[in-house]
C-alpha cells in the first residue's frame, strides 16, 4: 500500500537545529542579532585590552621601529642604529597587528640579539591597498608614512595618468604629501613632447622630480625631499622603483627586473615580494611596496573624490545643487568648466572613470 506522505526534501534531510528559521535556513534576524552582538562583545574586550596594555608604557617611548614583516616575526631597527629579530607575540597579533613602519614596545629575548614585540604605539597614517575586488577593508602595507613618492615613466612601461590620480587621491585621502618621480629620463629626455601629459599636476604645484637611476640625473634632489621623512614609493611594476632605491644608496634595495613583453603590453616583473622599510644614507626612511597594477581605495565615497581635485574647488561652489557629483548633472559648474578646458580635460576624464570604479 502506498504512503500518502511526501518524501522527505533537503530541509527535512538537514533537520532543523536550534536557530533555525522557519525555512530550514539558520539564523534569520535575531542570529544575525546574535552574531553582531557577540562580535561587539569580543571588539570592545580586544578594545580595553589593547588600552590596558598601552597604558603600561604611557610615559614610555617605543624602542623599536618595524623595518620589514616576516609573518611571526620582523626585523625592527633600534635606537643605537642595530637592527635586530624581533619574536611577535599571539596577544600583539590579535591585538594590534603590525606592519613596516610602526613603532614598537619590546623586551628581551633568548639573546641580546632578539626581542620580543609586546606591543605597538598608536599609527599617524595607515597606507592601505585592496587585494581584491570583494576586499572593503584593504590591506595595511605601511604605516606612519608622511608622503607619497608617485613613481612613473613615460615609456618602458608607458605613463598611465590614471594611476597617477588614483594616487595622488590616496595621498589626499591620508593627509600625505604627494611628489611625482620621473624615472629612466635617460630614455626619454625633457625635450621629449610625451611629458606634456603632465602639464596639470605642475599646474597644481605637485613637486614633479625628474630621475635616471642609470646617469643619476635628479638622485641628489630626489635625496633631499626625502631627508627625514618616511616616504613611501609607489607605482606600477617596472616603472623603476627598485632601481631608484639602489639608486640612492638604501642598504637592502631589492633587484631590478626585467621587463615583460607579453600579449604585446609592456609591464614589470614583481621583484618586491613584501613592503620593507629602507633607511636613507641620512635621515628618515622609504617604504619599498609590492608593485601593483590594480590600485584599489577604501574609505572613499564617490561624493568625496571631488574634494581631492583642487581644481575642482572654485567651480564646485558654483554648482547648482550642494551634493553635485559633477557628472552630467544639470547646472554643473566643474562639468561646464571641464567642457571649455578652464579644467583639464584629462584631469576631468580620469575623475569620472574613479568615481565610475568606486561602489558605494
Amino acid at each position: 500500500m502506498a504512503s500518502n506522505k511526501a518524501p522527505p526534501g533537503p530541509g527535512r534531510l538537514r533537520g532543523r537545529g536550534r536557530g533555525d528559521g522557519p525555512h530550514g535556513v539558520r539564523g534569520g534576524k535575531s542570529g544575525r542579532a546574535a552574531a553582531d552582538s557577540r562580535q561587539k562583545e569580543r571588539t570592545d574586550r580586544n578594545d580595553l585590552q589593547r588600552q590596558r596594555l598601552l597604558d603600561k608604557y604611557a610615559d614610555i617611548e617605543p624602542d623599536g621601529l618595524i623595518l620589514c614583516m616576516y609573518g611571526s616575526h620582523a626585523d625592527a631597527v633600534f635606537a643605537d642604529g642595530k637592527v635586530r629579530f624581533c619574536l611577535l607575540t599571539p596577544k600583539v597579533h590579535k591585538l594590534f597587528g603590525l606592519c613596516v613602519g610602526d613603532r614598537v614596545y619590546t623586551k628581551r629575548g633568548a639573546t641580546d640579539d632578539e626581542r620580543i614585540v609586546v606591543a605597538r604605539d598608536l599609527r599617524r597614517t595607515e597606507l592601505r591597498r585592496k587585494r581584491g575586488e570583494e576586499d572593503r577593508t584593504g590591506h595595511v602595507i605601511a604605516a606612519n608614512v608622511d608622503q607619497l613618492a608617485i613613481t612613473a615613466s613615460l615609456r618602458e612601461p608607458p605613463l598611465r595618468t590614471g594611476a597617477i590620480d588614483r594616487y595622488l587621491l590616496l595621498a589626499s585621502v591620508l593627509n600625505l604629501e604627494p611628489i611625482i618621480v620621473l624615472t629612466k629620463m635617460d630614455m626619454c629626455p625633457a625635450e621629449d613632447p610625451g611629458w606634456e601629459v603632465l602639464i596639470p599636476y605642475s599646474e597644481l604645484e605637485i613637486p614633479l622630480l625628474p630621475t635616471s637611476a642609470v646617469t643619476g640625473e635628479g638622485i641628489e634632489e630626489l635625496l633631499e625631499s626625502l631627508e627625514g621623512k618616511v616616504t613611501a614609493f609607489a607605482g606600477h611594476s617596472g616603472v623603476g622603483k627598485s632601481a631608484l632605491c639602489q639608486a640612492l644608496g638604501l642598504d637592502g634595495a631589492m633587484e631590478v627586473g626585467d621587463l615583460s613583453r607579453s600579449s604585446g603590453r609592456v609591464r614589470g616583473r614583481h621583484t618586491t615580494s613584501v613592503a620593507r622599510l629602507l633607511p636613507l644614507p641620512g635621515s628618515g626612511f622609504v617604504v619599498d611596496t609590492p608593485g601593483v597594477r590594480a590600485i584599489g581605495l577604501v574609505d572613499v565615497k564617490r561624493h568625496d573624490v571631488g574634494v581631492h581635485f583642487p581644481e575642482f574647488a572654485e567651480y564646485a561652489a558654483k554648482c547648482q545643487f550642494a551634493d553635485c557629483l559633477h557628472a552630467e548633472e544639470e547646472g554643473c559648474a566643474v562639468w561646464a568648466a571641464a567642457s571649455e578646458e578652464d579644467i583639464s580635460p584629462e584631469r576631468f576624464d580620469s575623475y569620472l572613470r574613479l568615481i565610475e570604479s568606486i561602489d558605494d
